[in-house]
């Protein structure tokens, strides 16, 4: 016997994951008689009121106006200024021009005209003479994407970056970008401490897990990765895993037909030819000398192409960030991306061939992704090239203070001997460093210090002593 409780909880949240869908699709916003007309349930006014109020206490639905004027808009799609105005994310996106070329989306799929891939788009592209992100842009991304104010060698992503972040805000917004549905504090849990959300498919747990070894697959091999079909397998068979029906089908160039929902696009189906075209993406991609450009071709080329069974966007997602990545610049997290405005960009591509409102979205959410990451780094001085330089150096000091047990005076007289047999700059700092690390040492971290855990145990006893 189904409990009425159950029937009840059941019933609530198919209310609102119908009102939720209704409400998605209209990102002008509805009023409230206009979401009771086109819900596909009865509902009455009352009940609907209050789940209208619920979606709005979560944070799931924004809210203008009051009384009859009052009306209901897709959160993703929108955001409130300072006068409780609603504005459309996509017009702070997308330029006037942008807005006029995405027009033709108004019209409803079947009236548009079905249109299929053209080998010119790729074809007339020429590196480094042909240009999607004009030269001031590349420049003005460039100054924004510096993760330190010193240039450091390539290959130091992983080292002067705890890239925990990254991982939790990439692996939330491309699954967002999905149409995963979850949330931030969601995805933080699932990937801190292996959580996974109450009431969530299971797909979309495996997307996120997914995405999260496909991140660490990039930046843990910052200099192995390349623009080429060996790490774009790799990376799409890390995406696509158990999401997949045939598991064949993973790292590999498709061989079956495909089709874009919602639009008249229609992507190549011979293997050989998509073969081809893929290997052409890569060289072009490959030959570009500014990381920017290369970014947002490998973007555009590997979403349009379609070369895969599945899992070709968020592919072309994580692809993007590889010339980030290997160039020491901040990733491409896709932060507030609207759905809508990244679908609207995508058609435009697929069916025009027009990049201008993608371009305009990249330069949008690559600023959003470089803001948050300065927020960080002035909040968590996660970012020290000092720190970095000197780690292996306090590591080796630190294992000789806990083995030979020394304390106090002692010990101190030990960093600065060192310092100075070492001739190693700003012995201050490192004196700093090295005891606030010392303070926080437990037997969790002492990995790579060369000591036992007894040895640790023994010298951190004494510690407490003389302190």
């Amino acid at each position: 016997m189904i409990s009425l409780e159950l029937t009840v909880e059941n019933t609530i949240g198919s209310q609102k994951i119908g009102i939720l869908e209704l409400i998605s699709k209209h990102p002008n916003g509805l009023s409230r008689g206009e979401i009771k007309k086109q819900l596909p349930f009865q509902i009455n006014y009352k009940t609907l009121q209050r789940r209208l109020s619920d979606l709005i206490e979560k944070g799931q639905v924004n809210r203008t106006g009051n009384r009859k004027s009052t009306r209901y808009y897709p959160l993703e799609a929108t955001s409130i200024n300072n006068k409780g105005q609603i504005v459309l994310k996509n017009e702070k996106i997308f330029s006037p021009n942008s807005l006029n070329k995405l027009k033709f989306l108004d019209k409803p799929v079947h009236s548009r005209k079905f249109v299929s891939y053209k080998k010119e788009f790729i074809e007339s592209y020429d590196p480094n003479v042909s240009f999607y992100v004009p030269k001031d842009i590349q420049m003005s991304l460039s100054s924004e994407g510096k993760l330190l104010k010193n240039n450091l060698e390539a290959g130091t992503y992983r080292r002067i970056l705890n890239y925990e972040r990254l991982l939790i805000d990439l692996s939330f917004n491309s699954s967002r970008l999905e149409g995963n549905t979850y949330s931030l504090l969601d995805t933080e849990k699932l990937l801190k401490e292996g959580i996974s959300a109450d009431g969530k498919m299971s797909e979309e747990t495996v997307m996120v897990l997914n995405h999260k070894e496909a991140i660490s697959f990039l930046v843990e091999n910052d200099q192995e990765i390349d623009l080429n079909n060996r790490t774009i397998y790799y990376l799409h068979n890390l995406l696509s895993e158990d999401l997949i029906k045939n598991p064949d089908a993973r790292g590999k160039i498709r061989q079956i037909e495909v089709s874009i929902r919602q639009s008249t696009y229609q992507p190549i189906d011979n293997q050989f030819q998509l073969k081809e075209l893929f290997e052409l993406v890569l060289i072009k991609a490959r030959k570009i000398k500014d990381p920017f450009e290369q970014s947002f071709f490998i973007l555009i080329h590997l979403s349009y192409l379609q070369a895969f069974e599945d899992v070709n966007k968020r592919t072309s997602r994580l692809a993007c960030n590889i010339p980030l990545i290997k160039n020491n610049f901040c990733a491409m997290s896709f932060t507030d991306v609207p759905r809508d405005g990244y679908i609207r960009a995508l058609l435009a591509i697929y069916e025009k061939n027009e990049i201008e409102p993608m371009l305009n979205l990249f330069c949008w959410a690559y600023s959003r992704s470089c803001q948050k990451l300065r927020v960080l780094i002035e909040t968590t001085n996660e970012i020290d090239p000092y720190r970095i330089k000197t780690r292996k150096h306090r590591r080796r000091v630190m294992g000789d203070i806990i083995r030979f047990d020394y304390h106090g005076k002692r010990l101190e007289e030990h960093i600065e001997s060192y310092c100075g047999s070492r001739e190693l700059q700003e012995s201050d700092k490192f004196m700093a460093i090295t005891l606030t690390e010392l303070d926080f040492l437990h037997e969790g971290n002492i990995v790579g210090l060369g000591v036992s855990p007894e040895e640790f145990n023994s010298w951190l006893e004494k510690e407490k002593k003389n302190r």
